[in-house]
C-alpha cells in the first residue's frame, strides 16, 4: 500500500495528465514508447515523471540494462 503523509502531500500537484502519463509509461516500461502512445515527444513525458518524483520524493523508474524498471513505490501507486 502506498504510505503518503497527509499533512506534507500536496494532491493539488496531480492532475489527470500526469497520472495517465505516469500509468503509461509503468505500462509500456519505455518513456519514449509512452511518449509515442502519449502522441507527445519524451521531454514533456520526462518533465511529468520528474514532477511526478518531486511530489512523492520517490525515482518511481530506475535505469536497468535493457530499460527501466518500476519502483515499489510506483508499482503501489499503480494500484
Amino acid at each position: 500500500m502506498l504510505m503518503i503523509h497527509m499533512s506534507t502531500f500536496d494532491y493539488l500537484r496531480l492532475d489527470g495528465n500526469t497520472l495517465t502519463t505516469f500509468l503509461t509509461v509503468l505500462e509500456a516500461m519505455s518513456v519514449s514508447r509512452a511518449a509515442e502512445r502519449l502522441g507527445a515527444t519524451q521531454s514533456p513525458v520526462s518533465d511529468t515523471l520528474d514532477k511526478l518524483r518531486a511530489i512523492l520524493d520517490d525515482p518511481l523508474f530506475v535505469r536497468v540494462r535493457r530499460g527501466i524498471e518500476s519502483t515499489a513505490r510506483a508499482r503501489a501507486l499503480q494500484a
